[in-house]
């Protein structure tokens, strides 16, 4: 088992490590400022969880380019059309229909399901089904993030959250396949 842990720690290269230190620095940096100014505290947990939901999937060429992959450009697009089209589908109407709760905690509609948290995963869940490991440490915890912020803003009830990440990880493990070199 420690022979494992040591090989499996081997591998996490240079670049994941120094993702990792960046994110965990940006994270206490952001703490230590916004600890002090409580009224803005919420705002920016929402604000980040924001610019992550896009910032993931978008974060998905960089190993599409720089491994030359177009089969896995080919099943992100499929990935992408299959969650753009359940998301929106049970967001515009379906959810009413099926009897879920649209009303969102702060007041507002179309809560089922959480459109920030499916962004987050959609590109989570591809680079950890398509390329393993190594990416699911840099971008799963993100992603959690940004269900977290959507929860913590009170923009989504928590069923709406857990919703997106159980929908993301279905249709990633029916669609994306692991990359062979």
């Amino acid at each position: 088992m420690k022979e494992k842990l040591y090989n499996s720690l081997e591998k996490i290269n240079k670049t994941n490590a120094n993702i990792i230190y960046a994110f965990l620095l940006f994270c206490i940096f952001t703490f230590k400022i916004l600890h002090y100014n409580q009224q803005n505290f919420d705002f920016w947990i929402e604000t980040i969880g924001t610019i992550l939901q896009l910032a993931l999937p978008f974060y998905v060429v960089v190993p599409l380019l720089w491994k030359k992959d177009f089969l896995g450009t080919k099943q992100m697009l499929k990935f992408l059309i299959a969650v753009l089209i359940i998301i929106w589908s049970l967001k515009l109407g379906l959810s009413d229909l099926l009897g879920f709760n649209t009303t969102r905690p702060r007041g507002g509609d179309m809560s089922f399901p959480s459109g920030h948290t499916a962004g987050a995963f959609l590109g989570s869940v591809f680079l950890t089904i398509r390329y393993g490991w190594k990416y699911a440490l840099v971008v799963l915890p993100l992603a959690f993030y940004v269900a977290f912020s959507r929860i913590f803003s009170k923009a989504h009830w928590p069923a709406d959250v857990v919703a997106s990440i159980v929908i993301c990880t279905i249709l990633g493990l029916m669609i994306v396949r692991p990359f062979k070199k």
